[in-house]
């Protein structure tokens, strides 16, 4: 079953939608996915989540606003640089991890097995923590890179 999905840019200061984005049909697990990022990279633009809707459980909206780096001052310049400096296209979606150095986000291997399907992405998204070979990281902020096909991963490293 696939559903309509919109994605709308949200003026917290209006109280209205101010244009509209994005549409897509997508699974129901698609769905799922894309409802649950921090945040949508779509033509060269980054938009952080505000909300979720749907209608009669028909048609569903994802509420945005332009990513502000001033709203994270840890991370915000940081995540915004990472998710540019990587370009590399998935015919399918495919998760992709970035771990935090103290400065930047580099790309990074994880030794745990690839999401595999919606499911897979949503338990990844659900989780606060990643533990791989003895490591445990934490996510800090995830993307959906809807014109690379990819989730992105912001992690960094937890002492235990």
């Amino acid at each position: 079953m696939s559903s309509p999905l919109s994605y709308v840019e949200w003026s917290e200061y209006e109280q209205r939608v101010l244009r509209s984005i994005a549409e897509a049909t997508v699974s129901q697990g698609e769905l799922f996915v894309r409802k649950l990022v921090n945040a949508t990279a779509v033509r060269n633009s980054l938009y952080e989540h505000t909300a979720n809707e749907s209608e009669d459980r028909q048609r569903h909206l994802i509420y945005m606003k332009p990513y502000s780096e001033f709203d994270d001052s840890m991370y915000g310049a940081a995540i915004r640089t990472a998710l540019y400096e990587n370009c590399s296209v998935s015919p399918y979606l495919e998760a992709e991890f970035l771990l935090w150095n103290g400065y930047r986000f580099n790309p990074c291997v994880l030794g745990i097995r690839p999401p595999a399907g919606p499911l897979d992405f949503a338990e990844l998204l659900l989780d606060h923590y990643i533990v791989s070979e003895q490591s445990t990281y934490e996510t800090v902020y995830t993307i959906y890179d809807m014109d690379r096909s990819k989730i992105v991963v912001f992690l960094k490293g937890v002492a235990i």
